[in-house]
């Protein structure tokens, strides 16, 4: 850079000499009378142009992100997984709560739980799936009861168990019930894994379920039978729950010896399950099983006569036709319920005890337990 600084200040120098001798020689052609020649002007050096930039493409326009339209859950108002699911039956797998077949797979990605006594007054749950997919296999998987005839014309649910008692299925087939029966049919979907013994090592594969579900198989002519879903209630991010009592924890007796129940945590503002007094987790995530109202429908139970289990234990009937009192544990409160079911045909209506208001739920997980009016429930 220095050296070319140089030869200009040079050039300079030189071309102002030549100015100086022209000027000169001019100036002598005038003192002799002589015209001075005309001077042949030097070709001025080409301008070199400036490189033509071509214009830069103007940017594409990002694409506009369209928010996509939330679409809740009919079953506890939460969001949806996958909108196409919406589009098939609703799944109530019977799932295994026997201290042998603990913990169970799959119940935190159920959409709502109902909790029944059987035999022994010892409890069982029907997990309906709807609205989340699950993770591998979902059970262990047992056998229907007498009330999944009441879930199936109360809430439009297809049952899926292994076996049920010969005076249940005869009571399946009176009222038209589907049912997907592992133990009849050559279903594909269920096996026997894991350490448990038997009957506790059953379980069975919901997404291959909804896979085949619109395929023209056998499983579509038991979910034509099904008719519509309806959940028991209506959920509203707005929705204020009335005034309750305050409770800490709930414990439900069904005997002396079959206990179970939930713990409030506030800050995570959910309800934990426990059984005989040990936290319940999900063997899928290894995290405590919890969910945001816990329901309590106390109902007329009797033992029907000539159907015990192989055990020689009788079974046990639930009356969910009628009406009565229930419990909504939600938010850390308990607040007082009523139920009504005037036919077989309708569902449960939940209403407000001080208001007879329907009940409309915050989004959130419900636990449905059905207990008969002669367990004791504890709150503390």
């Amino acid at each position: 850079m220095h050296r070319i600084r140089r030869l200009r200040r040079g050039q300079l120098v030189a071309a102002a000499a030549a100015i100086v001798v022209v000027a000169a020689v001019g100036a002598t052609w005038l003192l002799l009378g002589r015209e001075a020649p005309t001077a042949v002007a030097s070709p001025s050096p080409t301008a070199t142009a400036e490189p033509t930039t071509s214009p830069s493409p103007s940017p594409s326009p990002s694409p506009t992100l369209t928010a996509q339209p939330f679409v809740a859950c009919p079953l506890n108002g939460l969001p949806v997984d996958d909108p196409l699911l919406l589009d098939r039956v609703a799944l109530a797998v019977q799932i295994d709560d026997h201290p042998q077949a603990r913990p169970a797979r799959n119940l935190s990605r159920a959409d709502m739980i109902i909790e029944a006594p059987v035999e022994g007054d010892t409890t069982r749950f029907t997990a309906v799936f709807l609205c989340r997919a699950t993770d591998g296999l979902t059970g262990p998987i047992r056998s229907a009861r007498y009330y999944s005839i009441d879930l199936w014309q109360d809430l439009g649910v297809l049952t899926v168990g292994f076996g049920a008692s010969h005076e249940a299925l005869r009571r399946f087939a009176a009222a038209g019930m589907p049912y997907l029966n592992g133990i009849t049919g050559a279903w594909p979907w269920f096996r026997r894994v894991g350490d448990y013994p038997a009957p506790h090592n059953l379980y069975g594969d919901v997404e291959a379920m909804r896979g085949a579900l619109g395929s023209g198989g056998s499983i579509d002519r038991l979910a034509a039978k099904v008719g519509p879903l309806r959940p028991p209630f209506a959920f509203d991010p707005q929705a204020r729950l009335p005034a309750g009592k305050d409770v800490a924890a709930l414990e439900i007796h069904t005997t002396s010896y079959w206990r179970f129940g939930w713990t409030w945590d506030e800050l995570g503002g959910v309800w934990a399950r426990q059984d005989g007094g040990k936290l319940v987790v999900d063997e899928i995530t290894g995290e405590p099983l919890t969910v945001t109202h816990v329901l309590v429908q106390r109902v007329v139970q009797e033992i029907p006569p000539g159907d015990p289990d192989p055990g020689g234990n009788p079974r046990r009937l639930q009356h969910l036709v009628g009406e009565g009192d229930g419990r909504l544990y939600s938010g850390g409160v308990a607040i007082e319920l009523h139920w009504s079911r005037p036919t077989a045909n309708n569902g449960t209506t939940w209403t407000y005890a001080d208001t007879g208001e329907v009940v409309v739920l915050p989004p959130g997980v419900v636990w449905w337990e059905i207990v008969p009016i002669t367990a004791r429930v504890t709150e503390s």
